[in-house]
């Protein structure tokens, strides 16, 4: 019981945090005590991407290794993550590379936990989830040209229609050299909102009854949006939408049947089909937008 009510109360102030950081969101000391905190839950991937905060805003280094090597050493094997994210951020990664080649800083925008800090460790990366630390994409905290590329991932969905335009200027206002928009787009051949409604229905997902609500951007108007502001930019297709949903739903049942398996059947999956299933109905677009 008491175990329980400390528990409760830490998560009670990493929550503190997100208020805290969303007025002062270029305080390193505060990522690092986020850092800190969130690592003695448990929560190694916020405390990795969180930690890496700090060190790109000029925290001292003697302050934050002992700590990183901890962390570091927490995180779980990759190739056992949900298939779904993990071939996400394997096209990320794919994309990534090219551009970092000779380092390079990574703004992660709306990533969750910072998931993708662990497939770019050796870049400068930082993290912005306005549900985690409080941070909005829609006004960031940086000067222009901060950040060698920035990334969305899933991200575009929840934002309202009438914000895309403003949202997708802050993104090339603070890239230095692309922008990467990794997304699910709708499908004028596919009844999403049946689909969803399915996830919704079967899952009580929140992000899904998200999707509902705002819709599904479509690949022409944000390539259109692209093109009056006189960018180049590249478009490829990735995975299946009917290969997705099925691991979605897998992933969902393993859970609530607390099978043991499902870590080995990811595992099985993101080492043996890397880019699961490229087809005509693709999950997840690629936007990438030479903003230099």
């Amino acid at each position: 019981m008491l175990a329980r009510l400390k528990r409760k109360l830490s998560l009670l102030a990493l929550g503190r945090y997100k208020i805290i950081l969303s007025k002062s969101p270029l305080d390193a000391y505060l990522h690092y005590s986020f850092a800190k905190n969130a690592a003695r839950l448990g929560l190694y991937n916020l405390a990795n991407a969180e930690l890496k905060n700090a060190i790109y805003l000029g925290l001292d280094d003697s302050k934050s290794l002992q700590l990183s090597e901890m962390v570091r050493s927490k995180l779980d094997d990759r190739t056992k993550m949900d298939v779904n994210q993990y071939q996400r951020f394997r096209v990320l990664q794919s994309h990534l590379e090219p551009l970092l080649v000779s380092g390079g800083s990574v703004l992660d925008i709306g990533g969750g936990h910072g998931l993708l800090s662990q497939f770019v460790p050796n870049n400068s990366y930082f993290l912005i989830e306005p549900s985690v630390n409080g941070i909005s994409g829609l006004e960031l905290p940086f000067p222009d040209n901060s950040f060698d590329v920035v990334v969305i991932c899933h991200v575009l969905e929840h934002i309202p229609e009438n914000d895309r335009g403003v949202f997708l200027d802050e993104l090339a206002r603070v890239a230095k050299r692309n922008v990467l928009i990794f997304n699910p787009f709708r499908n004028p051949e596919l009844d999403e909102n049946e689909r969803l409604q399915l996830i919704l229905d079967v899952t009580g997902a929140t992000w899904a009854k998200e999707h509902l609500d705002c819709g599904l951007p479509e690949v022409e108007n944000v390539c259109d949006y692209i093109s009056s502001k006189g960018l180049p930019y590249q478009v490829k297709g990735y995975g299946d939408i009917y290969a997705s949903t099925a691991a979605l739903l897998m992933s969902y049942f393993a859970v609530k049947s607390r099978t043991s398996s499902l870590e080995k059947i990811n595992q099985h999956l993101n080492e043996r089909y890397d880019q699961l299933l490229c087809s005509q109905y693709p999950t997840n677009i690629m936007i990438d937008v030479d903003v230099r």
